[in-house]
Order: structure tokens, then sequence, then C-alpha cells
């Protein structure tokens, strides 16, 4: 059966490009995606979806982004930043004994303590969905938009 090839071809480009920038072939992006997750992804179809040829379903992409340490709607096209609320718990490289949480993005270490407002906000990103926390994740940089503005 023939899929239809989506309109912007995004999800396949940053498919493509995540993968090659794990150097990953696509048997290889293959045999840890189904190790990692008990599925059954195949190099025909990452093929597929990187040529634009078949769109993915919705938990396969939900997948495919916690694969690679970033959002959803970065990997649908949907936004620019790579990084949702989910990362900031794969961002914490080490948490020392004192609050104090070492963070890692984009190659930039900062070490701080947390304040009682950002534990909070991890616990509730803790219950979240993925799509909840994609959600959330929108919702957050709208605020962040709209503060830089103003």
């Amino acid at each position: 059966m023939k899929q239809k090839r989506t309109a912007d071809g995004k999800f396949g480009e940053r498919l493509r490009s995540l993968r090659t920038e794990r150097c990953l072939t696509m048997e290889q992006l293959c045999e840890q995606f189904n190790r990692q997750f008990d599925a059954k992804l195949n190099r025909c179809t990452i093929s597929r979806y990187e040529h634009g040829v078949q769109e993915p379903m919705l938990n396969t992409v939900e997948l495919l982004a916690k694969f690679f340490g970033v959002s959803p709607v970065y990997l649908m096209g949907q936004s620019e930043s790579r990084y949702s609320a989910s990362n900031i718990q794969n961002s914490a490289v080490a948490q020392g004994n004192s609050a104090g949480t070492l963070i890692v993005r984009n190659g930039v270490s900062l070490e701080r303590e947390l304040s009682e407002t950002e534990v909070e906000l991890l616990r509730i990103l803790g219950v979240l969905d993925v799509k909840n926390r994609t959600a959330l994740m929108s919702f957050a940089y709208e605020l962040e938009e709209r503060q830089l503005k103003g």
C-alpha cells in the first residue's frame, strides 16, 4: 500500500539530521530503537520517513523524539527549539547532595540550586504524558516570547 508524501518533509529532514548527528546508519538506529522500546522499526520504514514517502504514527513520533532527546513538536517541524519540558530531566547531568544541579544544554554548563518553584515544576512535569508536556512547553515558549518582547 502506497503511503502519501508529507507536505513539508520537515519530519524526514529532522529525523535524518538527528540520525546522522549520532553517526547512526538506518540499521543501527533500528537496532538501538527496537532494543530500547521493544519495537519493530525497520530500515525501509526509516527510509520512507526520511524521504517523506510515509508519515509515522503519533506514538512512533513520541518514541523517536524520546530516543533522540528532542521534543515531538521539533521532530515534526512545528518548532525550531529542539527541547521541551521533557528534556529538563534529561539535561540534569549531575545532582549534588545540596539541591544544586549541573545543567548542560548546548554545551554550556550551569550549576546552581533549584528554587522551590523549579522543583515543583519538575514534579508536575514528571506526571504529565508526552502530549501534555508538549502543550506545557509550547505555552512556556509563548510566555518567554511575550516577556522578551515586553
